[in-house]
C-alpha cells in the first residue's frame, strides 16, 4: 500500500530529469441525481481550462501529456427512471475539442434519482468498457467518479432488470474486482470486443462519501484513491484544486 500511495501521490517515474511523455484518457463519471447541481456546476467550470490546469499540476512530477482525451458518463438511477439513468459522451480531444467538451457538460441537468442508492456501480462498469487509448509507450487510463450517495448492489438486477439496463453487467462486486485486478475476464474483452483499462495504466479516483461501495473499493483495489465528500450534500464541499491535484498525481 505504501508504494501505491507514493505512485498515486506524485513519485516521479524518471531518474534522469527528462520529461516523460504520456497519452492520457480520462473518463468523468458524474452523479446527476436531484441534489448534484452544485457539483455539476463546479465540474463545468473546469472544462475549458482542464488541460492547462493538469499540465501545471504535472510539472513537478516531470510528466508531460502527449495526448489528452476526455469522456463523460452521467448516471442517475435505473431503478427509478431507467430512460434517463445513463448518458455517455464520446472522447473529446483536448484542447482542440474543449468547446464540445464544455457544451456536453453544460447540458447536464441534475434531476431524478429519488432516494439513494443510485446507479454508480453500473456507471463504473460502463466506464471500464470505454475504448481507451492503446498507442504510446506510456499511457494512463483514468476514471474519476463523483457522487454524494451510495450505490445499488449489482445483485439487485436479479429482482428484475429495467428495460434499458446495460447488457453484460457484473453480477456482483467480485466480478468487478476480477476485471479491475486482472484486466480481462468478466467484461469479455477477448471475445466480445469490449475494451478494458490497461492493467498498468489504470487508475480510479473517487470523490465520494464513506458508504457502500466506495470505501470498499478504496481499500480492496489497487491504484484507487478516494477524497471524502459529504453524504447527501450535492458535492458542495468539492474542491476543484483537489480534482486537479489527484488527477495529475494519478498520471505521474
Amino acid at each position: 500500500m505504501g508504494s501505491l500511495m507514493q505512485d498515486m501521490l506524485g513519485a516521479s517515474a524518471e531518474k534522469d530529469g527528462l520529461m516523460l511523455n504520456t497519452n492520457v484518457d480520462i473518463v468523468f463519471v458524474i452523479d446527476a441525481t436531484e441534489s448534484m447541481q452544485p457539483l455539476i456546476d463546479k465540474v463545468k467550470s473546469l472544462t475549458l481550462s482542464f488541460r492547462e490546469e493538469l499540465e501545471k499540476g504535472l510539472e513537478k512530477n516531470k510528466r508531460k501529456i502527449s495526448g489528452l482525451r476526455m469522456k463523460v458518463i452521467v448516471f442517475r438511477d435505473y431503478y427509478v427512471d431507467d430512460a434517463y439513468a445513463l448518458e455517455e459522451s464520446r472522447f473529446f480531444i483536448l484542447p482542440e475539442e474543449k468547446q464540445d467538451f464544455y457544451d456536453f457538460v453544460s447540458g447536464i441537468r441534475a434531476g431524478g434519482g429519488g432516494d439513494e442508492p443510485e446507479s454508480g456501480l453500473e456507471a463504473l462498469a460502463v466506464a471500464l468498457r470505454s475504448k481507451f487509448v492503446e498507442e504510446g509507450d506510456k499511457k494512463r487510463h483514468i476514471i474519476v467518479l463523483f457522487t454524494d450517495a451510495s450505490a445499488h448492489k449489482y445483485e439487485q438486477q436479479f429482482d428484475g432488470i429495467p428495460v434499458n439496463y446495460p447488457p453484460e453487467m457484473f453480477k456482483n462486486l467480485g466480478e468487478l474486482y476480477q476485471a479491475w485486478e486482472s484486466g480481462q475476464g468478466a467484461l469479455g474483452a477477448s471475445n466480445s470486443g469490449n475494451h478494458l483499462m490497461d492493467r498498468e495504466a489504470k487508475r480510479l479516483v473517487l470523490f465520494a462519501p464513506s458508504v457502500y461501495p466506495w470505501n470498499d473499493l478504496e481499500i480492496d483495489l489497487e491504484n484507487v484513491i478516494r477524497k471524502e465528500l459529504d453524504k447527501g450534500n450535492g458535492g458542495q464541499d468539492l474542491d476543484l484544486d483537489d480534482v486537479i491535484a489527484l488527477v495529475s498525481n494519478s498520471i505521474a
